[in-house]
């Protein structure tokens, strides 16, 4: 994948770190470090996700 589908996916994984993360019980904290940290964790989730999907695949 390119840089700017990279950052749209991991800008999506940011958002679905911070929906999904609280729900299972993991909260790293109130303040932006750990807003941060979620964001972090549901981005790499989100993008490891979608480059196992794709592996293989050829242009």
């Amino acid at each position: 994948m390119g840089i700017v589908l990279n950052i749209v996916v991991g800008i999506v994984g940011g958002f679905l770190g911070g929906w999904a993360l609280p729900k299972v019980g993991l909260v790293f904290g109130s303040g932006w470090i750990g807003f941060l940290i979620t964001a972090f964790i549901g981005a790499a989730v989100l993008l490891l996700f979608i480059n196992l999907l794709t592996r293989g695949r050829s242009r």
